[in-house]
């Protein structure tokens, strides 16, 4: 059994600074083997922002895996933005854009999907797509294995639509072949779950997704600042969402899904 802690869209620079010792003290009273961030970092990539998530990361007792979003690349700076969009990322948070952290248990891979060349979307490329491929086929088909990507693979149901990422598709299909079980991002700042085959119908096999809302930053989209808790054991999956009450984190969404032949279903306690 593994737990994972998902957090996304932090956003320092927007940060409410209550709220980030909050998360702090759930994350240490409830010990998470893993800790992913799926991006957005900061506000503006502005260097006081990267430093001050440098210094909440480094808080955090768990392993950490990290992947930047497309606010981690310069705006209004237009010459860093087009040479150097990662430096600041890079320099601060972790020169490493394909962290990859496996165990007897799982394997998580990180995948960066911003691009200098778009606002708000995001794209893999072809290269990506084949090192995420190598990365999952380096472990065995017993290990749990689980992209983390800044941008969407499945639009929020009821909402207005969203883009999904760039070649998400064709990224899909070679997750669905390497045997990945579980896609988790961020982006919208809307917290969701489900299964991507009804979104894509072209696949065969059955991948979770499990979106999550904005940590800890002030820019809430109708919703509370909220982060997610996976527990992962063997066929079996537990998604609790953590999210901000006023004075503290506390579950306010719980979903069981259980792995069979036909994929992920809701499973009871």
């Amino acid at each position: 059994m593994r737990r994972i802690a998902h957090l996304s869209d932090l956003h320092f620079g927007a940060e409410e600074a209550r709220i980030a010792e909050g998360l702090l003290d759930d994350l240490a009273s409830r010990s998470p083997d893993l800790v992913v961030v799926s991006g957005d970092l900061t506000q503006r990539a502005r260097r006081h922002q990267f430093l001050a998530a440098r210094a909440f990361l480094d808080r955090i007792a768990a392993p950490r895996l990290v992947v930047p979003g497309n606010h981690d690349i310069p705006l209004y700076n237009v010459l860093d933005r087009l040479t150097r969009p990662l430096s600041r990322f890079r320099a601060l948070i972790t020169d490493d854009l394909h962290p990859f952290h496996h165990d007897s248990e799982i394997a998580v891979a990180g995948v960066n999907s911003a691009r200098p060349d778009r606002w708000k979307e995001g794209r893999l490329s072809l290269r990506q797509i084949r090192r995420l491929q190598e990365q999952f086929e380096s472990v065995s088909s017993d290990h749990f294995k689980v992209l983390v990507c800044h941008h969407p693979f499945i639009p929020p149901e009821g909402r207005a639509p969203a883009a999904i990422v760039g070649r998400g598709r064709l990224a899909l299909r070679m997750l669905e072949t390497a045997g990945c079980a579980l896609i988790l991002t961020g982006h919208l700042h809307h917290a969701y779950s489900g299964d991507a085959r009804p979104f894509h119908l072209e696949m065969k096999r059955s991948i979770l997704v499990a979106q999550a809302g904005t940590a800890i930053s002030h820019r809430r989209r109708e919703e509370a600042n909220a982060y997610n808790q996976l527990t992962l054991d063997g066929d079996r999956l537990d998604l609790m969402v953590r999210a901000w009450d006023g004075r503290q984190f506390a579950t306010t969404g719980h979903k069981q899904f259980r792995r069979t032949e036909s994929g992920w279903t809701p499973a009871s306690s």
